[in-house]
């Protein structure tokens, strides 16, 4: 398993480190310091199964940085940890592409479990993301509906989804892996992955994270009318 921590904190680095190493007895880590680093490391290896970056990394802002490392490493999964509790940023982190937002008040425990469900194929959305903004202004998540807020009206099924389509989006409303939806429904791995890339196009969004949102925000009576047929 290979590994990269790119923060600017050296102590912080070590802490990572030492947490990560139980995951797999043959852990190598990479380490970045400044957003060149980031990309030259990401660029000279390609069997990275996660990068772990800080949101505000010397050299480049943190969006944008995140921005860049998603669009030219798009099969390589991105954790984002960062001292910002803002749900706003958290929402702008996994837009981006991001699989996963983990706050740095989080528990060991949370971190392990948050990079776990990443390298299993999930997206780990902390629950303050999903909390309504304490200043009450929008909380949508800007696909084209406000999918966050608790007073928002809930979404129809849309009616291009199949059965096993929709029952697969459920799946990622409640945060699963391609791998535990395809335990939970019988399916293989690869058959999850078709229809989790015909759910995104179906449902306009870029990443799975967007459609679980989407699903959590379905209106389960339509749901249930529509399996009992």
């Amino acid at each position: 398993m290979k590994i990269l921590i790119a923060d600017d904190h050296v102590l912080v680095r070590e802490g990572m480190r030492h947490s990560l190493g139980s995951l797999d007895g043959q852990v190598e880590f990479l380490e970045a310091e400044n957003a060149s680093q980031v990309m030259e490391v990401m660029e000279s290896h390609g069997d990275l199964d996660v990068a772990i970056v800080d949101l505000i990394m010397p050299g480049a802002n943190g969006f944008e940085l995140l921005n860049r490392v998603c669009e030219k490493f798009p099969e390589v999964p991105v954790v984002v940890m960062s001292a910002s509790e803002d749900p706003e940023h958290m929402r702008k982190v996994i837009d981006y592409g991001a699989s996963g937002y983990i706050p740095k008040s989080s528990s060991r425990e949370v971190m392990l479990s948050a990079v776990k469900l990443v390298l299993s194929g999930g997206v780990y959305i902390p629950p303050a993301m999903l909390q309504p903004a304490s200043n009450g202004g929008d909380t949508g998540f800007g696909l084209g509906g406000e999918l966050l807020g608790g007073s928002k009206p809930k979404m129809s099924v849309p009616p291009e989804l199949t059965d096993r389509q929709l029952d697969v989006l459920l799946l990622l409303g409640q945060g699963k892996s391609n791998k535990e939806i395809a335990r939970d429904l019988g399916l293989s791995e690869n058959t999850v992955k078709i229809h989790v890339t015909a759910i995104l196009k179906v449902l306009n969004v870029s990443n799975r994270t967007q459609a679980g949102i989407i699903a959590q925000n379905l209106d389960l009576s339509e749901v249930e009318r529509r399996n009992s047929h």
